[in-house]
């Protein structure tokens, strides 16, 4: 059960085409949420007053490699580890749910694209890993 592709079964009932258009226009209205989002609640204004302060306020330029620097630690060390909760219970359903979802979307998105169809063949690694990052996602929310 875990090796099989939940979309093939799904295809029999909905179109694949039909889930496609479903994928791309969540997509499409999650960017267009959050672009209105920022504009209501005024965070381009604030995130760009704010780096102007920053440059004007800065004592030292950074070169392009201590930039680029400084966001690969930020993005690896502080936002793929979650390390701000600490450790224990709450950090691992934060990290749980958050790569489980990851893994989920990501293999639903390839399943429903590529492996989903008439004449498709079938995906064991991205069945389970879809298998997987349900199982995840519901780990981190318990």
């Amino acid at each position: 059960m875990i090796y099989t592709n939940p979309f093939s079964t799904l295809a029999e009932t909905i179109s694949p085409v039909a889930m496609q258009s479903f994928i791309i226009a969540m997509v499409i209205l999650i960017a267009v949420g959050t672009i209105i989002q920022m504009i209501h609640h005024k965070n381009i204004t604030y995130f760009f007053n704010n780096a102007k302060k920053a440059k004007l306020s800065a004592t030292k330029e950074l070169s392009a490699g201590e930039k680029t620097a400084i966001i690969a630690k930020t993005t690896i060390v502080d936002i793929g580890t979650t390390s701000e909760l600490g450790f224990g219970k709450r950090r691992l359903a934060h990290v749980l749910g958050m790569y489980g979802t990851i893994l989920f979307w990501v293999a639903s998105a390839v399943l429903v694209f590529s492996y989903t169809g008439v004449g498709k063949s079938n995906s064991e690694i991205w069945s389970m890993l879809w298998h997987v990052g349900a199982i995840l996602t519901c780990l981190g929310g318990y």
